[in-house]
């Protein structure tokens, strides 16, 4: 007996080694992308599996959120702010063997501006007056005025580089110039990709990667119970059983995913910022947070802005959970008992179970809440595009996005000048104290018109095996770069 303990124990001390000692690894990831091109779609999920990977931008936010320059080498920028000349890497390739030069780079961001462009970020480059190759290695942008953002949109995942002989198939067949190449996409079950033994920079010490597409929260759980999958992307909640393995560790994952109760400002009665003032005196964002369970605490905003970056200001204390003054609010604005409103929400847990809350809490103060239940589709082309709602529960992951609320066309229908002209100045800004300074004005005006009841970042974490090292865990671009992941010894 004593010697079928040690020969199981042997067998699976050197199954441990073997697995663990390999060059491949298998991430779960919970939505599959509509396409892998991140320059074509406002999916998330297409930069998650791509950005970093096999796609790369002149510029790149690292593991410690940082701006880094990427396939450019060095850069000027004139004393007006209004040119950029960029200096490129002269010694990349695409997966194809095409060369990356100052031509494409011109190319690919000229696709971005293009009038009938499909790219998801296209209005933050629409600054830009002209972008020419001025040799085979620099390229000069100028714009109509200045732009403190542009470097940084420069790395988002809708300005990475692609080349005119691929850029029509890069939806399915994505070619980049970066540390992975494509290898297939199985619909309903995973992206795979290769280590690019071409690489221009430091070759990766992983080989493989697999992002599976985990479809449900039994399938997920039936995968991690076999180890058939080493991390898990973008957790909020796992079951207890999981958390407490020790085979495997909760990373926190610092995407910048800011959970709001969005408003049609020019819907009535929240037309009125009295009205819009009520609705944050009575949401109860403490009861919003325990939908991620005990394991979590949902950090709390009083803007649209993360709490990590160096301009944010603190105003979660703005509005006071205060269910008097709310009522007293809708007094103010003529606002009778018993109002008939709309609240639209998209397919998520968040939107089940956080619009129930919502609700209850808006019934506490006088409304009677409908709920208005639909899919994706319809979330994206009635709210977001025809701005056809009144309130809606929604989740927005961009990095940096305040910008949407100088838009006159955005789904919010916020348009205030005094926003606008705030929003001028942090574009003009020529120092980080400037940029800062008018950044915290910016946030300040968006509490002080309630333009939405803004609630909470939600927590983001990583579920992956101790062995896996390397994991980018600052980025707060929503994606899962491979380039330093190694297994530990």
């Amino acid at each position: 007996m004593l010697y079928k303990w040690f020969l199981m124990a042997l067998i699976l001390l050197l199954f441990s080694a073997v697995s663990h000692a390999r060059d491949s690894v298998r991430l779960g990831i919970h939505l599959e992308p509509p396409m892998l091109d991140p320059t074509q779609t406002p999916s998330a999920t297409a930069g998650e599996i791509t950005y970093g990977n096999v796609f790369e931008g002149l510029f790149i936010i690292n593991g410690e959120g940082e701006l880094q320059p990427r396939l450019v080498y060095s850069y000027e920028v004139s004393d007006d702010g209004l040119v950029y000349t960029f200096q490129l890497r002269s010694n990349v390739r695409f997966h194809d063997s095409s060369t990356f030069d100052a031509s494409v780079a011109q190319y690919s961001l000229e696709r971005i501006i293009a009038e009938d462009s499909n790219n998801p970020q296209r209005i933050l480059f629409s600054n830009i007056l002209s972008i020419k190759a001025e040799n085979s290695h620099q390229l000069r942008i100028t714009l109509a005025k200045p732009d403190a953002f542009l470097l940084y949109n420069l790395a988002l995942p809708a300005a990475v580089m692609v080349h005119p002989n691929s850029s029509a198939h890069n939806a399915t067949q994505p070619i980049g110039t970066g540390p992975f190449s494509f290898v297939s996409w199985s619909p309903e079950r995973s992206v795979l990709l290769e280590r690019n033994d071409r690489y221009w920079g430091e070759r990766p010490k992983i080989q493989s990667a697999e992002f599976v597409f985990m479809q449900t929260s039994v399938g997920t759980e039936s995968l991690l119970a076999e180890g058939l999958i080493d991390g898990l992307l973008g957790v909020t909640r796992i079951s207890h059983r999981f958390i407490i393995r020790p085979d495997y560790r909760m990373i926190p994952r610092n995407l910048e995913s800011k959970m709001i109760l969005a408003i049609n400002n020019a819907h009535p009665p929240f037309d009125d910022v009295r009205v819009r003032k009520a609705l944050s005196h009575a949401v109860d964002r403490i009861e919003l947070t325990t939908l991620y369970g005990p394991q979590v605490e949902p950090e709390l905003i009083g803007s649209h802005f993360p709490p990590r970056h160096p301009a944010y200001v603190d105003l979660v204390d703005y509005y006071e959970f205060n269910l008097d003054i709310a009522r007293e609010l809708l007094h103010e604005a003529g606002v009778e008992s018993g109002k008939e409103i709309i609240l639209t929400l998209p397919p998520t847990d968040y939107g089940r179970y956080g619009g129930l809350m919502i609700a209850d809490h808006l019934e506490s103060i006088g409304f009677t809440v409908e709920l208005d239940q639909v899919d994706w589709q319809e979330w994206m082309e009635r709210v977001f595009t025809q701005r056809d709602y009144q309130l809606t529960l929604i989740l927005h992951v961009e990095p940096m996005d305040i910008n949407i609320y100088a838009r006159d066309d955005y789904y919010f229908n916020y348009q205030n000048k005094a926003f606008k002209d705030i929003w001028e100045q942090v574009m003009d800004a020529r120092t980080d104290e400037e940029f800062y300074q008018y950044l915290g004005k910016a946030q300040r005006q968006l509490a002080s018109d309630a333009v939405n009841v803004f609630l909470f970042m939600r927590p983001e974490r990583n579920f992956m095996h101790r062995q896996l090292q390397g994991i980018w865990k600052n980025s707060f671009i929503p994606s899962f770069v491979l380039e330093d992941l190694y297994w530990a010894d």
